[in-house]
């Protein structure tokens, strides 16, 4: 008989111990058996049932309940599993291919000659995760509540208020998978303790067994952008100068626009076209014409872009304060030429 993997149960029982003031009890004395479901929405708060979850390298996890859900498992309570596994479409042997019968010696004195004149049929292979999204109910779809990949957890982040963006990566620690997630706050640069803190309880109930989380800043790109600029011969350098660093600030401005570099108009992965900054550049009146040198700050200038554009990570946002005080945080020049 075949039955496709998403209505089938895993066969498996598991058989626990309860421990009594810290040493496992005499398993004749007090003996549970605890069965897998499809899930434990239906299951009341003392019956011992759980559910079986596998991982993308085919390890599988165990979830009880919480006792409202399911029982919840006493402290120190040990298992013993007897389940069995597959081995997918390798196991359907072909036909008239068994020839040998292991048996435990009760058949002692008989003559069998075994035969399977038909084909075993029924083993599947395992689902891929863009399978299991795909045939997934429309309300798992359209409202998500755990996170399997990275996309997930970019999702799940976003539910959270006071946040423009996020980033995540799942990465193999040498142990273990972590689930890494960088947070790009509304209206700031930087990830401050509380609300790092705030994100990583919101995020854990999304978080898949078996993985570690790992709130993170954003990792900051600091630019060194060079403007040289020729004015035109009826304007002042110096309204030209103070118009430019309005523009390119990371302020909110007076007229209510953000500057070019405010971090609400910067999030994560988007590179910096040198044909956007000349543009807006352009945009200020009095300029007749600007030409751009753009590279990460401390590059040498063999290292700077080719192509037009400053590629950024996944990860990174770039940034440029154009602050004396904190210069690691970019540095933007202005070269005036004519005017007056």
């Amino acid at each position: 008989m075949s039955v496709a993997p998403p209505i089938g149960l895993p066969q498996i029982v598991l058989t626990g111990l309860a421990a009594k003031n810290g040493e496992p009890m005499d398993p004749e004395d007090l003996k549970w058996i605890w069965r897998p479901k499809y899930d434990l929405l239906e299951s009341h708060s003392q019956d011992q049932d759980f559910v079986v979850e596998m991982d993308n390298d085919r390890r599988s996890h165990l979830r009880f309940g919480d006792d409202e859900l399911g029982k919840m498992p006493e402290a120190n309570t040990t298992f013993k599993a007897v389940y069995r596994i597959g081995n997918g479409p390798e196991g359907n042997v072909g036909a008239d291919t068994i020839s040998f019968l292991v048996s435990d010696g009760t058949l002692s004195g008989v003559t069998l000659k075994p035969r399977n004149p038909l084909p075993a049929q029924g083993g599947m292979p395992e689902e891929r995760v863009a399978d299991i999204k795909l045939f997934a109910p429309h309300a798992f779809r359209k409202d998500l509540k755990r996170a399997i990949t990275a996309e997930d957890y970019v999702r799940s982040a976003k539910y959270h208020g006071g946040m423009q963006n996020a980033a995540a990566e799942i990465r193999w620690t040498g142990s273990w998978y972590e689930a890494q997630v960088a947070i790009d706050p509304l209206g700031k640069e930087g990830l401050d303790d509380d609300l790092r803190q705030e994100m990583e309880g919101f995020l854990y109930r999304f978080r898949r067994m078996g993985q570690d989380l790992a709130v993170m800043p954003a990792i900051y790109v600091p630019l060194d952008l060079t403007l040289i600029v020729c004015v035109l011969p009826h304007y002042l350098k110096g309204h030209v100068e103070v118009a430019l660093l309005n523009r390119f600030s990371n302020r909110k401005l007076p007229d209510g626009k953000l500057g070019f570099f405010h971090p609400d108009n910067l999030t994560f992965g988007e590179g910096i076209a040198v044909s956007k900054i000349v543009a807006a550049a352009q945009a200020v009146p009095g300029i007749e014409s600007v030409s751009a040198k753009l590279k990460r700050l401390g590059d040498n200038d063999s290292l700077a872009i080719d192509d037009g554009i400053l590629k950024i990570g996944p990860m990174e946002i770039v940034q440029m304060d154009n602050d004396p005080s904190i210069p690691e945080n970019g540095k933007l020049t202005l070269v005036l030429g004519g005017g007056r």
